[in-house]
């Protein structure tokens, strides 16, 4: 008699969903996703960016700003960027800056069959979420912006990109955001050159459970 082995997995909170956990016919190695991976199909990985083209002065900057929802959703963010130019990056926790001086942008879904928004909330004059908040140089300047804790600080040289901040790995890029909080990522200027700024910002929202 033969006996038959399986592997079940669970898909779902109740009892009943669950299933057989498939090996690959060739050669029988489970096949899975990295859970990154998994949180694209599941509707929970989201992406914002913007490209600015600066003036030809030094420290014009570029940015990207939101705040968190004070919920235990919690963003794990990473964060890519290019300049054609020298330029510095800075990932900032707590700045002040005014609210409904940006300009709103909306968040994707990576996932384009899946209807789910985003918790992160715009820095906007009726903050929404779903959203979040870009900035040129002039309307940095005109939001009383004082900088924040500045978690991260990335030189570029120039025509470099894209790169990651923080590491060579996701593990060493991430950062899981504090709720309730603000934070704007600023890429400025290193010399009086016209330059091109490309912020481009991928995250997915989970939960905590414990």
């Amino acid at each position: 008699m033969s006996i038959r082995k399986l592997i079940a997995g669970r898909w779902g909170a109740r009892a009943d969903q669950y299933d057989d956990i498939k090996t690959d016919a060739a050669t029988n190695a489970i096949a899975m996703l990295e859970y990154e991976h998994y949180q694209v199909h599941n509707g929970s990985s989201f992406k914002a960016h913007f490209s600015n083209t600066t003036a030809n002065a030094d420290d014009h900057r570029s940015a990207i700003g939101f705040s968190m929802p004070n919920t235990t959703k919690w963003i794990h963010l990473i964060i890519e960027v290019s300049a054609s130019h020298p330029a510095e990056v800075f990932i900032e926790e707590a700045p002040t800056i005014d609210n409904g001086a940006g300009t709103e942008q909306t968040i994707y879904n990576r996932n384009r069959n899946d209807a789910t928004t985003s918790t992160v909330v715009s820095l906007a004059g009726a903050p929404a979420a779903g959203e979040v908040t870009t900035f040129l140089e002039a309307q940095i300047a005109a939001a009383n912006f004082v900088a924040g804790t500045i978690l991260e600080h990335l030189i570029l040289a120039g025509g470099q990109g894209p790169k990651a901040v923080g590491g060579v790995s996701r593990g060493s890029q991430e950062w899981i955001l504090d709720q309730g909080v603000k934070y704007l990522i600023r890429m400025q200027n290193i010399g009086a050159t016209i330059n091109t700024h490309h912020l481009h910002l991928g995250w997915y929202e989970h939960v905590r459970l414990h």
